[in-house]
């Protein structure tokens, strides 16, 4: 008790003695380490500034040709470009990575297999080998060393007996080793390509009553250098099947693709004035057949859309030609002597007129046409009554033509939803057709009937009738049935008219959603039947605008 009390002053004094001392000491060492810290920053930041001085100086070169090389490149496309390749380099590099993946594959499995079976191998026979040693050692009881002389070094092995304690008793290597512990013993690993250079084997075993220890180690320089073999053979033949892949799969993509390149110049090879050159289609049975038709059915489409523009050209050309003409011989005349001859001044005049309402007409109808192709033709779609409006065009012909019999058959008060304007103009280019190409005293037929969903138009005359190598162009734009288009004098009634009645017509009708159907003989007459449907749902699919809802039926 004297002794701790003793130890407790003692403490306490030491505590109180140098509790001053130290605390003082302890603020002069922190103002001198803070002043040493500061001046190591000092340092470290004029190195630091050095150093990217430095390497500032070296990096200006590369840097400056880098933005010279970047300026250079025209566009970023052209900066991609560098990194494009063609599909034979794709196809080939895809069936070679393929082949790679393969072939890394087949070798990690095999060299998997083939060094665990190798360790496999090693570990039973070691293990055999022990045991060997063991019962030889059973089986030749004599002195504790001279029974161990006896079976060392047999077998192949090398082999250690060890007392209990751990103290080497004999062994087939001279010196005694000392023993190995189990921590410096190397171990086996699946995902090392070297073996351990020993593998161990460690028996506890009794003679005469007495514990020891078997260590018996066997070397893999053997099964290593077969492993070393295989891999070099592996590798070897995993180059050369590399190497064959690579030149196959450029040859297959070469020859797969050779079609492409010929698509690819013959169709650099069309041009305006070849439209009618197509890609050969034969003797394939790909993908590439089916790319090949589909260009070629562009391209036949293509062509028949120039040919119809070039003739739509053409033939509204020789259309304007006639009028332009007309009127520039009777401004020639009215020039020599219309001046003072007023009845060559009336003639003249006359005749302009007309040939300037022949060309307005033909100018309003091929605007009219553009706009349909164009997709801006815009038709006021409204509720009218369509039996008024085919009675207002019977009366109308009555008015203009009396040489023929005018038979209608109307039903009754049909509501219907559409563009009357239209509608009338579409009907009495039928209407003048029939007139011209039947004989007089003929008979003209204008019905209207109904259907729960649709109306039927019908204008039938029993006239000379239309070919039937004509019949499938009728719709077609300055087609006439008499080629020569030449203009039939002898009735000024029946005079030809541009080529574009027929055309407006069925551009009208499809406006409406309507068909036109026209059934015809020679010598016997034609009928030409149209379908509208009536109810507003069907006539407003897909029209441009409408105005109101119309009267149910």
């Amino acid at each position: 008790m004297d002794k701790d009390k003793h130890d407790k002053k003692y403490y306490k004094f030491e505590h109180k003695r140098y509790k001053g001392p130290y605390k003082k000491k302890c603020q002069k060492a922190n103002v001198r380490f803070d002043e040493s810290v500061k001046s190591f920053e000092k340092k470290a930041q004029s190195v630091a500034d050095n150093m990217e001085s430095r390497v500032k100086e070296d990096l200006a070169p590369f840097w400056e040709g880098l933005l010279s090389w970047l300026e250079n490149i025209k566009s970023f496309d052209t900066f991609l470009s560098l990194f494009r390749f063609n599909i034979t380099f794709k196809m080939t590099m895809g069936f070679a990575l393929f082949m790679i993946q393969l072939i890394v594959i087949v070798n990690i499995v095999i060299f998997g297999s083939l060094k665990y079976s190798l360790y496999e191998d090693a570990v039973n026979d070691l293990e055999v080998r022990a045991d060997a040693i063991i019962e030889l050692a059973d089986n030749n009881p004599s002195g504790r060393a001279a029974q161990f002389d006896g079976i060392l070094g047999l077998l192949g092995l090398d082999i250690t007996i060890y007392s209990q304690y751990l103290e080497p008793m004999a062994s087939s290597l001279d010196p005694l080793p000392a023993w190995v512990p189990a921590e410096d013993r190397e171990e086996f690993s699946p995902f090392k390509y070297h073996f351990p250079s020993l593998l161990y084997k460690q028996t506890w075993f009794k003679i005469d009553g007495e514990d020891y220890i078997l260590l018996a180690s066997f070397s893999m320089i053997d099964a290593q250098a077969t492993l070393d073999r295989i891999t070099m053979i592996s590798l070897f033949l995993s180059f050369i099947l590399i190497t064959w892949a690579i030149r196959s799969s450029s040859r297959i993509s070469q020859k797969h693709l050779a079609p492409l390149h010929v698509m690819t110049t013959n169709v650099q090879n069309i041009s305006i004035s070849s439209l009618d050159k197509r890609l050969n289609v034969r003797g394939t049975k790909d993908e590439l057949k089916d790319l090949a038709m589909v260009f070629n059915k562009m391209m036949d489409n293509i062509q028949l859309s120039y040919e119809r523009q070039r003739q739509f050209v053409s033939d509204a050309s020789h259309e304007l030609r006639t009028p332009i003409a007309v009127i520039k011989g009777y401004a020639n005349m009215l020039d020599r002597w219309g001046k003072e001859d007023p009845e060559i001044l009336m003639e003249s005049i006359d005749a302009i007129q007309s040939e300037a309402d022949n060309m307005q007409s033909l100018v309003e109808s091929l605007l009219f046409i553009a706009r349909n192709d164009k997709g801006a033709l815009k038709m006021d779609m409204e509720p009218f009554n369509l039996s008024d409006l085919m009675q207002e065009i019977v009366k109308e012909t009555h008015l203009i033509d009396s040489t023929h019999e005018i038979v209608p058959e109307i039903a009754p008060s049909l509501p219907f939803f559409g563009s009357a304007e239209k509608l009338k103009q579409a009907l009495r280019v039928f209407i003048d057709n029939a007139i011209k190409y039947t004989p007089d005293e003929g008979q003209l037929k204008i019905k209207l009937q109904a259907s729960e969903r649709h109306a039927l138009l019908a204008i039938e005359d029993n006239g000379i009738g239309i070919s039937s190598e004509d019949l499938p162009h009728i719709f077609d734009r300055f087609y006439r049935a008499d080629k020569s288009r030449s203009r039939l004098a002898d009735n000024p009634q029946k005079t030809g008219g541009t080529g574009l009645g027929l055309a407006i017509a069925k551009i009208i009708v499809e406006q409406h959603k309507g068909k036109i159907h026209v059934d015809s003989e020679i010598n016997k007459g034609t009928k030409v039947t149209i379908i509208l449907p009536r109810r507003r749902k069907e006539a407003e699919q897909d029209s441009q605008t409408h105005t109101e809802t119309p009267p149910t039926d």
